[in-house]
């Protein structure tokens, strides 16, 4: 251990003797089973993510929906509405809103809420600035109801500030009147900078952690149409690997690099086989949902299989993200045991989030359970990762559940990881703390957890 990771404690247990001083000795050692269990720290975090310039730029890439044309009556209400931004004239909101209306007040933000009534709707459409222009990327009417979308600008500018969809209803004389009216804000790109290795390190310094796993979202550049091409999108593809496999790099003792891909493109096995000569790189990351994989298609299995098959014989590892949507479950799990992991019995296949999206997915983990207590041999080199799985929002009775999954798994095959820094997930030091002090298992299983390191490591 080095001298960083005592001080703390050292400082811990120095104030903890000045604190009681004179105290019944019972009382100290009440205290010394939590202290000890503070101090079970993991020694790899095997899920984290760095975001380089082609990755974080990618939203920003996406086109936007072509303004719509719009019949001449919903054409007239939009314009009266961004007319009506910034005043305070009740005699056109009356002629422009149902009496009834509800509005999504964005106001006062964070307390972001729905309000009832033309006062409340002439309070919040007071509040934007005039010159406010909404400008529609679709609409549909038919009798006395409709709708119309798209986004809010202000001026002559063409950047979409906010999105907006406007619920409408058709008064006795025929005018379309607004009875729901939603605003939302553009939310922001998810990372302003690229997110480096500098910023992982710092990250496990705090948590005490000496390595990490970088898994590359290359996959996620491979999500739809994205690009006008293939090779322009395997381009962007090669290129987030690189700048992860540059990463890591630079700290080769601390850091590895997976690449990441779509296995469904045509470019897979290529960029695989591309991967697997780099220097650094252990292994390949998939996203099932990301990917818009489907494991109940054949073709899609028979691209996998194909991908699992040539994934073991250049010996990269796998992590996958199983969860693919709100139908998936055991039968998912079903294909992987029976269809995949034969298909790679000499490398690590190590899946996410206990199998689920976010949550541990019961259905799916409960099919890899059962197969590890039956010794079944297709789960020799079967590891789970747990990030995202215990949570402050995780429910008493969730974590008794987890727990016991764990326990069934074989805690030997349970690998730490933070998932981050995706936004709005906790850093490793409060991910590992939340796990740590929820989960109910006991300090010896902790710390087998905390101990593990994945083979692909070692």
């Amino acid at each position: 251990m080095t001298m960083r990771r005592c001080l703390p404690s050292l400082l811990l247990c120095a104030l903890a003797a000045c604190a009681h001083a004179g105290a019944a000795a019972g009382d100290s050692l009440a205290r010394e089973p939590a202290l000890a269990r503070s101090r079970i720290v993991p020694r790899v975090d095997h899920h984290q993510h760095v975001m380089g310039p082609t990755a974080i730029t990618v939203q920003a890439q996406l086109p936007p929906l072509p303004a719509a044309d719009l019949p001449d009556d919903l054409a007239a209400l939009l314009a009266e509405r961004g007319r009506l931004s910034g005043s305070d004239d009740s005699t056109a909101f009356r002629a422009l809103y149902t009496d009834d209306a509800v509005i999504l007040d964005i106001m006062d933000d964070p307390w972001i809420r729905w309000q009832r009534g033309r006062g409340a709707v002439g309070a919040v459409v007071a509040g934007y600035r005039p010159g406010t222009r909404f400008v529609a990327n679709a609409y549909w009417k038919d009798g006395s109801a409709g709708w119309v979308a798209g986004t809010v600008r202000r001026g002559e500018s063409d950047e979409d500030r906010f999105y907006f969809a406007l619920g409408l209803r058709r008064d006795a004389e025929g005018r379309w009147r607004i009875a729901v009216e939603n605003v939302t804000q553009q939310p922001p790109l998810p990372f302003a900078q690229p997110v480096t290795a500098e910023r992982i390190i710092q990250v496990l310094d705090d948590a005490g952690i000496e390595r990490a796993v970088l898994l590359s979202a290359a996959y996620w550049l491979g999500r739809g149409s994205r690009y006008p091409s293939l090779e322009q999108e395997h381009a962007a593809v090669r290129a987030e690997n690189d700048w992860v496999v540059g990463q890591a790099a630079l700290h080769p003792r601390r850091l590895v690099a997976f690449c990441g891909v779509n296995p469904l493109k045509e470019y897979a096995l290529a960029e695989l086989e591309r991967c697997a000569a780099m220097p650094g790189v252990r292994g390949m990351k998939l996203h099932v949902g990301n990917s818009r994989i489907d494991l109940r298609s054949a073709a899609h299995v028979e691209a996998l299989r194909r991908f699992f098959r040539a994934a073991n014989e250049r010996r990269m590892a796998i992590v996958i993200h199983l969860w693919n949507g709100p139908a998936y479950g055991r039968a998912e799990a079903e294909v992987v045991l029976n269809e995949l992991l034969p298909q790679a019995p000499d490398v690590a296949v190590q899946i996410a989030h206990l199998a689920g999206g976010g949550d541990a997915n019961h259905d799916a983990l409960g099919v890899f359970a059962d197969a590890i207590a039956a010794r079944d041999p297709r789960t020799r080199n079967l590891w789970f990762d747990v990030a995202t799985s215990v949570t402050e929002e995780t429910t008493a009775e969730e974590l008794a559940v987890v727990a016991a999954r764990l326990r069934q798994v074989g805690l030997g095959r349970i690998l730490f990881g933070a998932d981050t820094p995706i936004i709005g997930r906790p850093p490793p030091v409060q991910a590992w703390a939340t796990f740590r002090r929820r989960i109910p298992l006991t300090d010896a299983e902790l710390r087998v957890i905390a101990g593990n390191v994945a083979p692909y490591l070692q």
